[in-house]
Protein backbone atom coordinates (compact mmCIF):
# COMPACT_ATOMS: atom_id res chain seq x y z
CA UNK A 1 0.00 0.00 0.00
CA UNK A 2 2.72 2.40 0.71
CA UNK A 3 4.27 1.91 -2.41
CA UNK A 4 1.34 2.45 -4.72
CA UNK A 5 0.22 5.42 -2.92
CA UNK A 6 3.94 6.98 -3.28
CA UNK A 7 3.19 6.09 -7.10
CA UNK A 8 -0.04 8.20 -7.17
CA UNK A 9 1.40 10.58 -5.55
CA UNK A 10 4.14 10.94 -7.66
CA UNK A 11 1.42 11.28 -10.66
CA UNK A 12 -0.28 13.97 -9.24
CA UNK A 13 2.74 16.34 -8.22
CA UNK A 14 4.06 15.79 -12.23
CA UNK A 15 1.94 18.31 -14.13
CA UNK A 16 2.70 20.53 -10.65
CA UNK A 17 5.77 20.68 -10.99
CA UNK A 18 5.82 20.89 -14.78
CA UNK A 19 3.28 24.39 -14.16
CA UNK A 20 6.43 25.64 -11.78
CA UNK A 21 9.25 25.03 -14.33
CA UNK A 22 6.46 26.98 -17.09
CA UNK A 23 6.37 29.62 -14.87
CA UNK A 24 10.21 30.31 -14.22
CA UNK A 25 11.06 30.59 -17.91
CA UNK A 26 15.12 31.32 -17.99
CA UNK A 27 15.18 34.92 -19.55
CA UNK A 28 18.10 36.45 -20.69
CA UNK A 29 19.29 40.13 -19.65
CA UNK A 30 21.75 42.81 -20.97
CA UNK A 31 23.71 45.72 -18.96
CA UNK A 32 22.79 49.27 -19.32
CA UNK A 33 25.97 50.84 -20.86
CA UNK A 34 26.80 53.84 -22.51
CA UNK A 35 27.40 54.30 -26.48
CA UNK A 36 27.29 56.16 -29.08
CA UNK A 37 24.07 55.97 -30.90
CA UNK A 38 24.17 56.84 -34.26
CA UNK A 39 20.11 57.73 -35.57
CA UNK A 40 20.18 57.52 -39.61
CA UNK A 41 18.13 56.97 -42.36
CA UNK A 42 18.57 54.16 -44.70
CA UNK A 43 17.70 54.40 -48.58
CA UNK A 44 18.99 53.58 -52.21
CA UNK A 45 20.20 55.87 -54.97
CA UNK A 46 21.81 56.23 -58.41
CA UNK A 47 24.57 58.32 -59.18
CA UNK A 48 24.10 61.11 -61.51
CA UNK A 49 25.80 63.88 -62.92
CA UNK A 50 25.01 67.22 -61.59
CA UNK A 51 24.55 69.11 -64.98
CA UNK A 52 24.42 66.77 -67.96
CA UNK A 53 25.23 68.49 -71.37
CA UNK A 54 23.96 67.63 -74.82
CA UNK A 55 25.90 69.08 -77.47
CA UNK A 56 24.14 69.53 -80.98
CA UNK A 57 25.40 71.67 -83.95
CA UNK A 58 23.76 74.70 -85.00
CA UNK A 59 25.24 73.71 -88.64
CA UNK A 60 24.60 71.44 -91.14
CA UNK A 61 27.39 69.06 -92.67
CA UNK A 62 29.68 66.26 -93.21
CA UNK A 63 31.92 65.91 -90.03
CA UNK A 64 35.80 65.62 -91.03
CA UNK A 65 37.19 65.86 -87.79
CA UNK A 66 36.37 64.80 -84.10
CA UNK A 67 39.10 64.36 -82.20
CA UNK A 68 37.22 62.88 -78.40
CA UNK A 69 35.89 59.87 -77.64
CA UNK A 70 33.96 58.52 -74.77
CA UNK A 71 35.63 58.72 -71.94
CA UNK A 72 37.91 62.10 -73.07
CA UNK A 73 38.09 64.98 -70.55
CA UNK A 74 38.37 68.15 -72.14
CA UNK A 75 38.64 72.02 -71.28
CA UNK A 76 36.37 74.83 -72.27
CA UNK A 77 37.03 75.89 -76.00
CA UNK A 78 38.64 72.53 -76.32
CA UNK A 79 37.18 70.99 -80.00
CA UNK A 80 34.84 68.74 -79.69
CA UNK A 81 33.70 68.32 -83.58
CA UNK A 82 34.69 69.99 -87.01
CA UNK A 83 32.40 70.19 -89.46
CA UNK A 84 32.92 70.13 -93.57
CA UNK A 85 33.24 74.74 -93.19
CA UNK A 86 33.73 75.12 -97.46
CA UNK A 87 29.93 76.52 -97.69
CA UNK A 88 29.91 78.37 -95.05
CA UNK A 89 33.38 79.74 -95.85
CA UNK A 90 31.92 80.79 -99.22
CA UNK A 91 28.87 82.70 -97.83
CA UNK A 92 31.39 84.54 -95.45
CA UNK A 93 34.12 85.40 -98.07
CA UNK A 94 31.34 86.74 -100.58
CA UNK A 95 29.54 89.01 -97.21
CA UNK A 96 32.92 89.93 -96.01
CA UNK A 97 33.34 91.18 -100.49
CA UNK A 98 29.69 92.56 -99.78
CA UNK A 99 30.51 94.71 -97.06
CA UNK A 100 34.29 96.16 -98.65
CA UNK A 101 32.11 97.18 -101.62
CA UNK A 102 29.70 99.13 -99.62
CA UNK A 103 31.94 100.76 -97.81
CA UNK A 104 33.61 102.27 -101.13
CA UNK A 105 30.15 103.25 -102.35
CA UNK A 106 29.13 104.69 -99.31
CA UNK A 107 32.87 106.94 -99.32
CA UNK A 108 31.89 108.24 -102.77
CA UNK A 109 28.43 108.58 -102.12
CA UNK A 110 29.58 111.13 -99.23
CA UNK A 111 32.22 112.79 -101.51
CA UNK A 112 29.52 113.19 -103.76
CA UNK A 113 27.16 114.63 -102.08
CA UNK A 114 29.77 117.12 -100.39
CA UNK A 115 30.51 118.16 -103.85
CA UNK A 116 26.65 118.69 -104.94
CA UNK A 117 26.43 120.60 -101.77
CA UNK A 118 29.31 123.40 -102.82
CA UNK A 119 28.12 123.80 -106.41
CA UNK A 120 24.23 124.45 -104.72
CA UNK A 121 25.66 126.95 -102.25
CA UNK A 122 27.57 128.75 -105.71
CA UNK A 123 23.71 128.08 -107.31
CA UNK A 124 25.22 126.34 -109.82
CA UNK A 125 23.34 123.00 -109.35
CA UNK A 126 19.57 122.93 -108.57
CA UNK A 127 17.54 121.54 -105.43
CA UNK A 128 16.38 118.35 -107.09
CA UNK A 129 19.99 117.51 -107.86
CA UNK A 130 21.32 117.92 -104.41
CA UNK A 131 18.35 115.48 -102.95
CA UNK A 132 19.52 113.45 -105.47
CA UNK A 133 22.87 113.06 -104.01
CA UNK A 134 21.20 113.10 -100.45
CA UNK A 135 19.15 110.10 -101.47
CA UNK A 136 22.27 108.60 -102.98
CA UNK A 137 24.27 109.04 -99.44
CA UNK A 138 21.56 107.68 -97.57
CA UNK A 139 21.13 104.28 -99.81
CA UNK A 140 24.85 103.95 -99.39
CA UNK A 141 24.74 103.91 -95.80
CA UNK A 142 21.85 101.47 -95.85
CA UNK A 143 23.88 99.00 -97.79
CA UNK A 144 26.68 99.27 -95.48
CA UNK A 145 24.41 98.27 -92.73
CA UNK A 146 23.15 95.15 -94.44
CA UNK A 147 26.59 93.97 -95.63
CA UNK A 148 27.94 94.13 -92.11
CA UNK A 149 24.95 92.35 -90.74
CA UNK A 150 25.46 89.48 -93.46
CA UNK A 151 28.95 89.33 -92.69
CA UNK A 152 28.03 89.22 -89.04
CA UNK A 153 26.10 86.26 -89.72
CA UNK A 154 28.03 84.05 -92.01
CA UNK A 155 30.60 85.22 -89.50
CA UNK A 156 28.37 83.03 -87.12
CA UNK A 157 27.70 80.60 -89.29
CA UNK A 158 31.45 79.64 -89.77
CA UNK A 159 32.56 79.75 -86.05
CA UNK A 160 29.41 77.25 -85.91
CA UNK A 161 30.97 74.18 -88.22
CA UNK A 162 33.14 74.60 -85.54
CA UNK A 163 32.14 72.98 -81.78
CA UNK A 164 33.87 73.70 -78.55
CA UNK A 165 33.51 72.25 -75.41
CA UNK A 166 31.25 74.59 -73.37
CA UNK A 167 32.12 73.14 -69.93
CA UNK A 168 35.03 71.24 -68.87
CA UNK A 169 34.05 67.66 -68.02
CA UNK A 170 34.04 64.45 -69.44
CA UNK A 171 32.55 63.12 -72.53
CA UNK A 172 29.79 60.24 -71.38
CA UNK A 173 28.41 59.44 -75.00
CA UNK A 174 29.22 59.92 -78.32
CA UNK A 175 26.46 59.48 -80.64
CA UNK A 176 27.92 60.62 -84.24
CA UNK A 177 31.21 59.85 -85.74
CA UNK A 178 33.47 60.76 -88.33
CA UNK A 179 32.39 61.21 -91.86
CA UNK A 180 28.47 61.17 -90.47
CA UNK A 181 26.39 63.89 -91.82
CA UNK A 182 24.12 65.73 -89.25
CA UNK A 183 21.42 68.20 -89.42
CA UNK A 184 21.40 71.66 -87.56
CA UNK A 185 19.44 72.21 -84.66
CA UNK A 186 18.12 75.34 -84.95
CA UNK A 187 17.00 74.64 -88.50
CA UNK A 188 15.80 71.41 -89.04
CA UNK A 189 12.78 69.96 -87.10
CA UNK A 190 13.05 68.00 -84.11
CA UNK A 191 16.15 69.72 -82.94
CA UNK A 192 18.91 68.28 -84.82
CA UNK A 193 21.74 65.53 -84.04
CA UNK A 194 23.20 65.35 -81.10
CA UNK A 195 26.53 64.61 -81.57
CA UNK A 196 27.73 63.72 -77.37
CA UNK A 197 26.87 64.15 -73.84
CA UNK A 198 28.99 65.58 -71.51
CA UNK A 199 29.50 66.28 -67.90
CA UNK A 200 31.35 67.68 -64.97
CA UNK A 201 32.26 64.96 -63.23
CA UNK A 202 34.57 66.33 -59.96
CA UNK A 203 31.11 67.10 -57.86
CA UNK A 204 28.13 64.78 -58.78
CA UNK A 205 25.02 63.88 -57.34
CA UNK A 206 22.77 61.07 -56.45
CA UNK A 207 19.11 60.68 -56.61
CA UNK A 208 18.15 58.54 -53.62
CA UNK A 209 14.36 57.41 -53.10
CA UNK A 210 13.53 57.91 -49.22
CA UNK A 211 10.73 55.54 -47.85
CA UNK A 212 7.84 58.23 -47.01
CA UNK A 213 7.79 56.68 -43.58
CA UNK A 214 11.47 58.50 -43.29
CA UNK A 215 11.11 61.51 -45.38
CA UNK A 216 9.65 63.67 -42.51
CA UNK A 217 13.60 62.92 -40.52
CA UNK A 218 15.30 64.16 -43.92
CA UNK A 219 16.31 67.94 -44.14
CA UNK A 220 18.80 69.45 -46.25
CA UNK A 221 22.32 70.56 -45.41
CA UNK A 222 22.47 66.76 -43.36
CA UNK A 223 25.59 64.51 -44.16
CA UNK A 224 25.45 61.56 -46.35
CA UNK A 225 27.60 58.72 -46.17
CA UNK A 226 27.52 56.76 -49.54
CA UNK A 227 28.54 53.26 -50.43
CA UNK A 228 28.50 51.58 -54.27
CA UNK A 229 29.49 48.38 -55.06
CA UNK A 230 32.55 48.88 -56.53
CA UNK A 231 34.46 50.40 -54.03
CA UNK A 232 32.21 48.39 -50.87
CA UNK A 233 35.45 50.00 -48.14
CA UNK A 234 35.13 53.12 -49.31
CA UNK A 235 32.67 55.34 -48.13
CA UNK A 236 31.65 58.71 -49.89
CA UNK A 237 30.38 61.66 -47.77
CA UNK A 238 27.49 64.18 -49.30
CA UNK A 239 25.34 66.83 -48.08
CA UNK A 240 21.48 66.31 -48.73
CA UNK A 241 20.41 69.25 -51.35
CA UNK A 242 16.94 69.43 -51.35
CA UNK A 243 13.78 66.69 -50.94
CA UNK A 244 11.68 66.15 -54.02
CA UNK A 245 7.80 68.08 -53.06
CA UNK A 246 5.99 64.80 -55.01
CA UNK A 247 6.31 61.50 -53.98
CA UNK A 248 7.36 58.57 -57.12
CA UNK A 249 5.67 55.08 -55.95
CA UNK A 250 7.26 52.29 -57.65
CA UNK A 251 5.66 48.64 -56.77
CA UNK A 252 2.83 49.98 -54.46
CA UNK A 253 5.65 51.42 -52.61
CA UNK A 254 5.75 55.37 -52.12
CA UNK A 255 8.89 57.18 -52.22
CA UNK A 256 10.27 60.78 -51.75
CA UNK A 257 13.14 61.38 -54.54
CA UNK A 258 16.35 63.89 -52.73
CA UNK A 259 19.44 64.50 -54.13
CA UNK A 260 22.48 64.27 -52.15
CA UNK A 261 25.54 66.25 -53.40
CA UNK A 262 28.95 64.38 -53.60
CA UNK A 263 32.47 65.55 -54.03
CA UNK A 264 34.31 63.47 -56.67
CA UNK A 265 37.31 64.67 -56.88
CA UNK A 266 38.68 61.08 -57.10
CA UNK A 267 37.15 60.50 -59.52
CA UNK A 268 36.15 56.76 -58.73
CA UNK A 269 32.00 57.68 -59.18
CA UNK A 270 30.77 56.80 -62.36
CA UNK A 271 27.04 58.10 -63.44
CA UNK A 272 24.47 54.99 -63.13
CA UNK A 273 26.45 53.56 -60.42
CA UNK A 274 23.30 52.25 -57.62
CA UNK A 275 25.21 53.10 -54.33
CA UNK A 276 23.53 52.71 -50.25
CA UNK A 277 22.78 55.85 -48.70
CA UNK A 278 22.95 56.36 -45.00
CA UNK A 279 21.77 59.80 -44.21
CA UNK A 280 22.78 60.82 -40.51
CA UNK A 281 20.13 62.42 -38.43
CA UNK A 282 20.85 62.66 -35.27
CA UNK A 283 24.07 61.74 -33.00
CA UNK A 284 24.01 61.01 -29.20
CA UNK A 285 27.65 60.69 -27.74
CA UNK A 286 27.94 58.87 -24.67
CA UNK A 287 24.33 58.35 -24.23
CA UNK A 288 23.25 55.76 -21.62
CA UNK A 289 21.65 52.35 -23.66
CA UNK A 290 19.82 49.62 -23.28
CA UNK A 291 18.78 47.37 -26.52
CA UNK A 292 14.86 47.49 -27.81
CA UNK A 293 13.79 44.53 -26.96
CA UNK A 294 14.45 45.51 -23.18
CA UNK A 295 11.83 48.40 -24.00
CA UNK A 296 7.88 47.70 -23.18
CA UNK A 297 5.40 49.88 -23.49
CA UNK A 298 3.33 50.92 -20.31
CA UNK A 299 0.72 49.40 -21.97
CA UNK A 300 2.33 46.20 -21.99
CA UNK A 301 2.90 45.71 -18.84
CA UNK A 302 1.17 42.77 -17.60
CA UNK A 303 1.74 40.59 -20.62
CA UNK A 304 5.45 41.08 -20.06
CA UNK A 305 4.71 40.85 -16.01
CA UNK A 306 3.53 37.03 -17.67
CA UNK A 307 6.06 36.26 -19.54
CA UNK A 308 8.37 37.13 -17.14
CA UNK A 309 6.84 35.00 -14.86
CA UNK A 310 5.64 37.86 -12.10
CA UNK A 311 2.29 38.80 -11.14
CA UNK A 312 0.52 40.94 -13.40
CA UNK A 313 -1.33 42.61 -11.23
CA UNK A 314 1.20 43.40 -8.61
CA UNK A 315 3.41 44.86 -12.23
CA UNK A 316 -0.01 46.99 -13.25
CA UNK A 317 -0.10 48.57 -9.78
CA UNK A 318 3.18 49.12 -9.35
CA UNK A 319 3.64 50.49 -13.30
CA UNK A 320 0.45 52.56 -12.60
CA UNK A 321 1.68 54.46 -9.26
CA UNK A 322 5.08 55.06 -10.77
CA UNK A 323 2.64 56.53 -14.01
CA UNK A 324 0.58 58.89 -11.37
CA UNK A 325 4.06 59.93 -9.56
CA UNK A 326 5.52 61.06 -12.66
CA UNK A 327 2.74 63.09 -13.58
CA UNK A 328 2.39 61.37 -17.23
CA UNK A 329 -1.72 61.22 -17.59
CA UNK A 330 -2.88 63.88 -19.71
CA UNK A 331 -2.50 64.17 -23.25
CA UNK A 332 -0.92 66.78 -25.34
CA UNK A 333 -2.77 70.03 -26.76
CA UNK A 334 -5.40 70.53 -24.31
CA UNK A 335 -6.74 66.84 -25.27
CA UNK A 336 -9.23 64.88 -22.54
CA UNK A 337 -6.59 63.61 -19.57
CA UNK A 338 -6.59 60.10 -18.94
CA UNK A 339 -4.78 58.40 -15.61
CA UNK A 340 -2.37 56.04 -15.48
CA UNK A 341 -4.78 53.07 -14.88
CA UNK A 342 -6.43 54.13 -18.05
CA UNK A 343 -3.26 53.74 -20.22
CA UNK A 344 -3.17 50.38 -18.59
CA UNK A 345 -6.73 49.46 -19.05
CA UNK A 346 -6.75 48.43 -22.84
CA UNK A 347 -4.12 45.77 -22.18
CA UNK A 348 -5.44 44.51 -18.62
CA UNK A 349 -8.63 43.39 -20.42
CA UNK A 350 -6.95 42.31 -23.30
CA UNK A 351 -8.23 44.67 -26.23
CA UNK A 352 -4.34 45.55 -26.41
CA UNK A 353 -3.61 42.23 -26.72
CA UNK A 354 -6.07 41.21 -29.33
CA UNK A 355 -4.66 43.55 -31.76
CA UNK A 356 -0.84 42.64 -31.03
CA UNK A 357 -1.86 38.68 -31.57
CA UNK A 358 -3.53 38.68 -34.65
CA UNK A 359 -0.59 41.32 -35.94
CA UNK A 360 3.05 40.78 -36.06
CA UNK A 361 4.74 39.54 -32.74
CA UNK A 362 5.34 42.37 -30.56
CA UNK A 363 2.61 44.95 -31.22
CA UNK A 364 0.93 46.79 -28.63
CA UNK A 365 -2.33 47.32 -29.54
CA UNK A 366 -4.35 49.76 -30.57
CA UNK A 367 -2.33 52.78 -29.39
CA UNK A 368 1.30 50.92 -30.33
CA UNK A 369 -0.07 51.09 -34.10
CA UNK A 370 -0.55 54.24 -33.73
CA UNK A 371 3.06 54.81 -33.75
CA UNK A 372 5.27 56.26 -36.94
CA UNK A 373 4.95 54.06 -39.70
CA UNK A 374 8.65 53.77 -39.75
CA UNK A 375 8.40 50.47 -38.12
CA UNK A 376 4.91 50.20 -38.55
CA UNK A 377 3.60 48.18 -41.93
CA UNK A 378 5.99 47.45 -43.86
CA UNK A 379 4.87 48.38 -47.05
CA UNK A 380 5.06 46.57 -50.05
CA UNK A 381 7.83 44.82 -48.25
CA UNK A 382 10.68 47.05 -48.65
CA UNK A 383 9.91 49.02 -45.29
CA UNK A 384 9.46 45.64 -43.67
CA UNK A 385 12.59 44.32 -44.90
CA UNK A 386 15.00 46.72 -44.30
CA UNK A 387 13.70 48.54 -41.18
CA UNK A 388 11.94 44.61 -40.00
CA UNK A 389 8.96 46.63 -38.09
CA UNK A 390 9.03 48.33 -34.30
CA UNK A 391 10.65 45.60 -32.31
CA UNK A 392 8.51 47.01 -29.54
CA UNK A 393 5.88 49.20 -31.06
CA UNK A 394 3.38 48.88 -34.02
CA UNK A 395 1.79 45.97 -36.03
CA UNK A 396 3.46 44.88 -39.14
CA UNK A 397 1.77 43.58 -41.81
CA UNK A 398 5.36 41.10 -42.22
CA UNK A 399 5.30 39.64 -39.03
CA UNK A 400 7.44 38.68 -36.22
CA UNK A 401 10.71 38.42 -38.08
CA UNK A 402 12.72 37.32 -35.07
CA UNK A 403 11.74 34.98 -31.96
CA UNK A 404 15.09 36.74 -30.18
CA UNK A 405 13.49 40.00 -30.83
CA UNK A 406 15.95 41.16 -33.72
CA UNK A 407 13.20 43.09 -35.66
CA UNK A 408 14.33 46.57 -36.01
CA UNK A 409 12.42 49.87 -36.64
CA UNK A 410 13.29 52.77 -38.11
CA UNK A 411 14.28 55.60 -35.78
CA UNK A 412 10.57 57.11 -36.57
CA UNK A 413 8.99 53.87 -35.17
CA UNK A 414 11.36 51.71 -33.36
CA UNK A 415 10.56 51.46 -29.71
CA UNK A 416 7.94 54.29 -29.75
CA UNK A 417 6.75 52.86 -27.00
CA UNK A 418 2.64 53.62 -27.22
CA UNK A 419 3.58 57.23 -28.47
CA UNK A 420 4.58 59.19 -26.11
CA UNK A 421 1.75 61.91 -27.80
CA UNK A 422 -0.95 59.30 -26.07
CA UNK A 423 1.00 59.21 -22.83
CA UNK A 424 1.63 62.89 -21.70
CA UNK A 425 4.69 64.69 -21.75
CA UNK A 426 7.02 62.49 -20.24
CA UNK A 427 10.08 64.76 -20.00
CA UNK A 428 12.02 67.32 -22.42
CA UNK A 429 13.53 67.30 -25.25
CA UNK A 430 11.02 64.29 -26.97
CA UNK A 431 11.69 61.89 -24.13
CA UNK A 432 9.54 59.89 -24.37
CA UNK A 433 7.83 56.72 -21.20
CA UNK A 434 9.04 53.38 -21.28
CA UNK A 435 9.03 50.64 -19.29
CA UNK A 436 12.08 48.16 -18.75
CA UNK A 437 12.22 45.02 -15.86
CA UNK A 438 15.45 45.47 -14.01
CA UNK A 439 17.07 42.14 -12.43
CA UNK A 440 16.81 42.51 -8.46
CA UNK A 441 17.72 39.51 -6.47
CA UNK A 442 16.72 36.64 -8.81
CA UNK A 443 13.67 38.99 -9.57
CA UNK A 444 12.77 41.78 -12.14
CA UNK A 445 11.09 45.19 -10.97
CA UNK A 446 9.18 47.14 -13.07
CA UNK A 447 10.85 50.21 -13.72
CA UNK A 448 9.62 53.54 -15.60
CA UNK A 449 12.07 54.81 -17.92
CA UNK A 450 11.94 58.03 -19.73
CA UNK A 451 13.88 57.57 -23.41
CA UNK A 452 16.08 59.38 -25.72
CA UNK A 453 16.72 58.92 -29.35
CA UNK A 454 16.92 55.11 -30.85
CA UNK A 455 18.29 53.30 -33.78
CA UNK A 456 17.26 50.21 -35.18
CA UNK A 457 19.25 48.20 -31.88
CA UNK A 458 19.55 50.41 -28.90
CA UNK A 459 17.42 53.19 -27.41
CA UNK A 460 18.58 56.27 -25.11
CA UNK A 461 17.64 55.94 -21.50
CA UNK A 462 17.16 59.91 -20.37
CA UNK A 463 16.26 58.50 -16.61
CA UNK A 464 15.37 55.91 -14.63
CA UNK A 465 17.86 53.20 -14.44
CA UNK A 466 21.70 53.60 -14.23
CA UNK A 467 24.79 52.26 -15.62
CA UNK A 468 25.34 48.43 -14.46
CA UNK A 469 21.93 47.74 -14.07
CA UNK A 470 20.42 44.05 -15.88
CA UNK A 471 17.46 44.57 -17.76
CA UNK A 472 15.01 41.92 -19.01
CA UNK A 473 15.20 41.46 -22.90
CA UNK A 474 11.43 40.87 -23.04
CA UNK A 475 10.92 40.15 -26.87
CA UNK A 476 8.19 40.59 -29.30
CA UNK A 477 7.54 36.98 -29.62
CA UNK A 478 7.27 36.27 -26.16
CA UNK A 479 5.12 38.73 -25.43
CA UNK A 480 2.52 37.68 -28.62
CA UNK A 481 2.93 34.05 -27.55
CA UNK A 482 1.43 35.30 -23.83
CA UNK A 483 -1.70 37.57 -25.33
CA UNK A 484 -2.41 34.13 -27.24
CA UNK A 485 -2.66 32.33 -24.19
CA UNK A 486 -4.74 35.15 -22.96
CA UNK A 487 -6.99 34.93 -25.28
CA UNK A 488 -7.35 31.32 -25.42
CA UNK A 489 -8.57 31.57 -21.80
CA UNK A 490 -10.69 34.20 -22.49
CA UNK A 491 -12.81 31.83 -25.69
CA UNK A 492 -12.68 29.33 -22.84
CA UNK A 493 -14.48 30.91 -20.09
CA UNK A 494 -16.91 32.66 -22.64
CA UNK A 495 -18.20 28.92 -24.45
CA UNK A 496 -21.54 27.82 -22.91
CA UNK A 497 -21.06 25.16 -20.22
CA UNK A 498 -21.90 21.65 -21.48
CA UNK A 499 -22.37 22.85 -25.14
CA UNK A 500 -21.06 19.82 -26.44
CA UNK A 501 -22.42 17.45 -24.09
CA UNK A 502 -26.16 18.70 -24.77
CA UNK A 503 -25.13 18.38 -28.30
CA UNK A 504 -23.88 15.15 -28.07
CA UNK A 505 -27.25 13.59 -26.27
CA UNK A 506 -29.33 15.54 -28.83
CA UNK A 507 -27.37 13.87 -31.55
CA UNK A 508 -27.67 10.11 -29.71
CA UNK A 509 -31.60 10.74 -28.99
CA UNK A 510 -32.61 11.76 -32.44
CA UNK A 511 -30.33 9.09 -33.84
CA UNK A 512 -31.39 6.29 -31.67
CA UNK A 513 -35.04 7.21 -31.29
CA UNK A 514 -35.18 5.30 -27.77
CA UNK A 515 -34.17 6.67 -23.69
CA UNK A 516 -30.65 5.70 -22.53
CA UNK A 517 -30.33 2.55 -19.92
Amino acid sequence: MTRRASLILAVLLLPACHRQQQSAPAVQTAAVARQTIVVDVEATGVIQPINAVQVRSKASGQIVKMPVSTGSMVKPGDLLVQIDPRQVQSMYDQALAARDAAQTNLEVTQTQLKRQQELFDERVLTATDLETARLAFANAQSQLASAKANLDVAKIALEDATIRAPIAGTVLDKEVSLGQVISSATASYGGGTTLLTMADLSEILDSTLVNESDVGNVKPGQSAAITVDAYPNHVFRGVVQKIAPEATVQQSVTMFPALIKIDNTEGLLMPGMNSDVSILVQERDNALAVPNDAIRSPRDAPAAASALGLDPAVVRKSVQDQLAAAGIGGKRGGDTAASGSDILRTSATGAAGATGATGAAGATGAAGARGTRGGAAGRGGDSASRRGGASSGASSQGGDRSSGGAARGSQAGVSRLGNATDLGPGGTNGSRPGLVFVAQNQTFEPRLVLLGISNYDVTEVVSGVKEGDRVALVTAAMLAQKRGQFQERVRGMTALPGTSGNQTSGTARSSGGSPRP
